[in-house]
C-alpha cells in the first residue's frame, strides 16, 4: 500500500536570497532527501533547475494566462568553464 505524506511544506523560492554556493549545497541535500521523498521545488536559479530530474516551466502569456511548458528528464548543460 502506497502512503501520502500530506503534511508538506512547499519549496517556493527557498534558494532566491542564498549565494551560488548555498544554492549548490541547498540542491545536492534535496537530491539526497529525494531518495526516500518526493519533492516539488520554485526555483530560478540555474543550479536548482540542473540538478532536477524533471522540470516544468511556466511563464506569463498575454494577459492574466499562464503557460505551461514541461520538460521532462531533460539535463542542461552547464555554461560554467574550468580553466
Amino acid at each position: 500500500m502506497n502512503k501520502i505524506l500530506l503534511d508538506c511544506t512547499p519549496f517556493d523560492e527557498v534558494d532566491m536570497f542564498l549565494d551560488e554556493a548555498n544554492v549548490e549545497r541547498l540542491a545536492r541535500m534535496i537530491k539526497q532527501q529525494a531518495e526516500q521523498a518526493q519533492f516539488i521545488v520554485v526555483s530560478l536559479r540555474r543550479p536548482m533547475i540542473e540538478s532536477a530530474e524533471r522540470t516544468i516551466g511556466v511563464t506569463q502569456a498575454r494577459g492574466a494566462n499562464t503557460q505551461v511548458l514541461g520538460i521532462l528528464g531533460i539535463k542542461l548543460q552547464s555554461s560554467h568553464t574550468s580553466p
